[in-house]
Order: structure tokens, then C-alpha cells, then sequence
């Protein structure tokens, strides 16, 4: 049994010396469509417009909370403001009862 019961597959060996072997200006060593270490160009492709949706999301994410907490500081002052006049006319607080 796998330890947490999850399969874990074959570890692959690379050999990291093969590439000090090749000429980085040869023909043969050019972009192989067939190599199967690289992803099809589909995947690549979904996975970067992926990359920008998360990006151009987290900017909103991150705009909204500056409003959000832009609005709740109005509202605090507005609530401040709102006791001084109440204090100021003796009116009497009375939450949730819709009029004075």
C-alpha cells in the first residue's frame, strides 16, 4: 500500500549532463513538436490565458476591497457626524425604528 494511499508513479532519471553535450546552435537540437516532456501547444495556451484570467481577477479582487473599505470609512464618518447632530438637537437614538 502507497503511504496516504495515494499512487505515486515511477520516478523518471534525467540525465542533466546530456544537455552541456549539445550545440545550442545545431538544427536537431531546435523545438522537437514530438517531445514528450513538452506540453501540446493547446495546453500551453489554455494555461497562460488561465494565468491572465487569475491575474486580471486578483486586480479586481484587490480593487473591490480598496472600495469596500474606502466605503465603510465614509460610513463611519457619516455615522459620526450624524450622533453630533443627534446629540446636538437632543435627539433621542432609537435604533431600528425607522423615524424619529
Amino acid at each position: 500500500m502507497y503511504p496516504y494511499g495515494y499512487y505515486q508513479g515511477p520516478q523518471v532519471q534525467y540525465d542533466y549532463n546530456q544537455y552541456d553535450q549539445l550545440d545550442p546552435y545545431a538544427q536537431q537540437n531546435q523545438y522537437d513538436p514530438y517531445d514528450p516532456d513538452r506540453q501540446p501547444q493547446q495546453l500551453e495556451r489554455r494555461v497562460s490565458q488561465l494565468e491572465r484570467q487569475n491575474e486580471r481577477q486578483e486586480r479586481e479582487i484587490n480593487q473591490l476591497q480598496r472600495d469596500v473599505n474606502q466605503l465603510q470609512r465614509r460610513l463611519q464618518r457619516v455615522n459620526q457626524r450624524l450622533r453630533q447632530v443627534e446629540r446636538r438637537f437632543n435627539f433621542p437614538f432609537t435604533p431600528f425604528d425607522g423615524e424619529y
